[in-house]
Parts: structure tokens; C-alpha cells; sequence
């Protein structure tokens, strides 16, 4: 079965980011759909790039890989919703339509058992699981050494973590880190 989306969107493709940022230069497009595994840059440094030279978009984020890192990933980097490429075409016209009306949609992760993490929550793990300090976090996040300990405890409460060692290793378990 085929599905048309709206029949007055106009779509453009690109295959990398540098292009895909060239098309915005000229268009102002009602959505973007990036897909998470570009040449050169990824997609995430592809909505970072968006962000600094375009007004708002409304942003989906694509990829062949379905699992919660990805998903959390996304969520925090600020797009609409994520789909995977194995989602059923209903799903994925629904998804997209859902957006376009201006709704943001996740779905909670298959196994249900995903704490929901802020954007800082989601930086701060990246930082535990690279092995940083409070001192070197503060810096690279250019906050209050008090601001990274409160969320530092925030984030272990969400993964019900007592330690730096336990949340790494508790969102290692849940597939958040890799």
C-alpha cells in the first residue's frame, strides 16, 4: 500500500549534511527528516548545524538503529520524534503527520522500563560513561560545580544508581550508553 502524505509537500533529498544545510540556504522547508547514519557528519551534528543557521523546524530524526541510546539521544538533541526504519509505513506517515500538526512524539521504549532524562541529565551521563569529573563536567558544560552535583543526583535517582560507577553502569544495562 502507498500513502501520500499531503499532497502539497514538496520533498527534497540529500545525501550528506553539508547538502542538506546548502537546500536550507534556499528553502524553508515544513520539516526535516534526518536520518542518524550520514556521511561525514551524523545527523545529530547535522541538527546542531540546523539549529545555528535556521529558524526553527520542526526535526525527525531517522535511523536503521532501534534501540534506547538512540532514543534518548534524540529526544534529548531537541527533534520531534524519532523512527526507526523498521517501523511499519503506517506508523511512520502517522508519526510524520503528528508532527507536522505540531505534536512532539515519543513513544516510551518497548520495554517500558526507560527513565526519562533531561537534556543536562543526558550530558552528564555522557560525561560519567567518558570518565569525567565534577570539575572537568562544570567546565565542558560551563555550570556551577553545586548545578553538576545536583543533577548528578537527579540522574542517579532516575537510575536508581548510589554512584558514579552504579549509573554508568545501570545505563549501560538499559542500552542508554554504549
Amino acid at each position: 500500500m502507498v500513502r501520500v502524505l499531503r499532497p502539497r509537500w514538496t520533498l527534497h533529498f540529500s545525501d550528506s549534511a553539508t547538502h542538506a544545510l546548502g537546500i536550507l540556504t534556499k528553502v524553508a522547508p515544513d520539516l526535516a527528516i534526518i536520518d542518524v547514519g550520514l556521511p561525514g557528519d551524523d545527523g545529530f551534528a547535522l541538527i546542531k548545524a540546523i539549529a545555528a543557521v535556521s529558524d526553527p523546524i520542526p526535526l525527525i530524526l531517522i535511523s536503521g538503529r532501534d534501540d534506547a541510546a538512540v532514543r534518548l539521544r534524540a529526544r534529548a538533541c531537541g527533534v520531534r520524534s524519532f523512527i526507526a526504519k523498521t517501523e511499519d509505513p503506517d506508523t511512520i506517515v502517522k508519526t510524520i503527520d503528528a508532527v507536522l500538526d505540531g505534536h512532539t512524539v515519543f513513544d516510551t521504549y518497548r520495554d517500558g522500563e526507560l527513565p526519562v532524562l533531561t537534556n543536562r541529565q543526558t550530558e552528564l551521563l555522557m560525561l560519567l560513561a567518558e570518565g569525567h569529573g565534577n570539575k572537568e563536567m562544570r567546565h565542558r558544560l560551563n555550570i556551577a560545580e553545586r548545578t553538576v552535583r545536583a543533577h548528578l543526583t537527579e540522574l542517579f535517582h532516575a537510575l536508581g544508581a548510589h554512584s558514579r560507577m552504579q549509573a554508568v553502569v545501570r545505563a549501560r544495562e538499559l542500552g542508554l550508553i554504549t
